[in-house]
């Protein structure tokens, strides 16, 4: 009974979900939002914190956001105290001593990623202020553009964008993760545009309006929890403040970027501890203000933080029951409705992007089982470490 419940409750939240963005696909779609839209202009400030990248793909990085047509874009690029610092001065940094939209900076020490940022912030002259990561990529020319237009809605403050994998192709944990991402982008934050409530502006590349920034960044930097300094959760603690200022936040699903995503299991356990330590931490702080927002916010924070223990304790009584009892009729269950759940979640990949490959989804539903939920749960239990996990 409990993994039927189960059942229902995560069939109808993704079902749900579809509905609910395909209905937003269509409103985007229609030649009158896209004329609003289209209409809005701006300056804008690009801001790129790096540290101990890959000198090649930092410079990849920085030259797509110079090649974008939109007008003086002012590019601010903040080495936070790189260990190859001198590598990517010579390789990197000089390479741009001529092109007067392109600002160096390079602080002492080495503070964290929010303190890059608020660099950034306090000399940013832009009306709008886009985040990008050093190891994401602009494929396209207008994504800044295109990004920004949600702004012609003023009482939108902040937009993230469409992000891809750049490395998908390298192994089949990438393509697994591919697809994982286009349905967080295209299905979950999609779903939440419906009602203005996306609860995290991914940090490779999203945009808010530079009047909201100068009102939260100190509270940005300052964050506590647990009596430590936060230093993970960066995206998704700044668009809490967006929200708990009373904004909306927008996704715009044709603003694409490309970053490059963990190759080996280690390295994607360790990036999954950091999210979910970041997702249980600001859950908190945004059940603050959801009565300020549509309903459905708190209803996708509760289905987000239940589903997983109720698919835990399921299994715990799958378990069981095979073991004490050699009863293989519920593992028969437990399996069927984990097809079921990878099912419909690969059939409007499949239905959007005509690729056939979101049939791995089915997968991806066994490593959430075998190694996802764990990472959970250890990251519930591990919530007061600030250690950051990756370089």
């Amino acid at each position: 009974m409990f993994l039927l419940v189960y059942g229902v409750l995560a069939i109808s939240h993704i079902v749900f979900q579809i509905i609910l963005y395909h209905s937003d696909h269509r409103k985007q779609n229609k030649e009158a939002f896209k004329d609003f839209h289209s209409q809005y202009q701006a300056s804008v400030s690009v801001i790129v914190p790096a540290y101990n990248e890959v000198p090649q793909i930092l410079k990849n990085c920085i030259d797509s956001i110079v090649a974008q047509k939109i007008a003086n874009i002012e590019i601010i690029v903040v080495d936070d105290g790189s260990k190859n610092r001198e590598e990517l001065i010579e390789k990197v940094y000089d390479t741009y001593q001529s092109n007067q939209n392109v600002k160096i900076l390079l602080p002492e020490k080495n503070r964290g990623k929010r303190h890059c940022q608020k660099l950034g912030f306090d000399i940013a002259k832009g009306d709008i202020i886009v985040t990008v990561d050093s190891d994401t990529l602009l494929h396209d020319e207008d994504a800044v553009e295109k990004l920004i237009q949600r702004f012609a809605n003023k009482k939108v403050g902040a937009v993230t964008g469409d992000v891809r994998v750049e490395n998908k192709n390298k192994n089949i944990l990438t393509r697994l993760i591919t697809y994982r991402y286009w349905s967080a982008f295209h299905q979950e934050r999609a779903a939440q545009i419906r009602f203005h409530v996306v609860m995290c502006c991914s940090g490779p590349f999203s945009a808010y309006r530079k009047e909201i920034i100068e009102e939260v960044k100190e509270k940005y930097i300052t964050q506590y929890f647990l009596g430590e300094n936060c230093t993970y959760g960066d995206d998704r603690h700044l668009t809490n403040l967006v929200l708990e200022s009373g904004y909306e936040v927008a996704f715009q699903s044709d603003s694409q970027v490309y970053t490059f995503v963990p190759e080996t299991i280690g390295g994607y356990i360790k990036q999954q501890v950091r999210w979910n330590k970041s997702f249980y931490r600001e859950m908190l702080w945004t059940i603050k203000f959801a009565h300020q927002h549509h309903f459905y916010m708190i209803y996708d924070l509760v289905m987000q933080f239940v589903l997983p223990f109720m698919l835990v304790v399921s299994l715990i009584a799958m378990i069981g029951q095979t073991i004490f009892y050699q009863d293989f009729g519920h593992l028969n269950q437990y399996l069927i409705v984990l097809v079921l759940i990878a099912i419909f979640r690969s059939l409007y990949g499949i239905y959007r992007t005509k690729d056939i490959g979101f049939v791995l989804f089915v997968v991806y539903g066994f490593m959430h089982v075998l190694l996802l939920l764990p990472v959970r749960f250890y990251a519930l239990l591990t919530l007061k470490s600030t250690k950051w996990g990756t370089r």
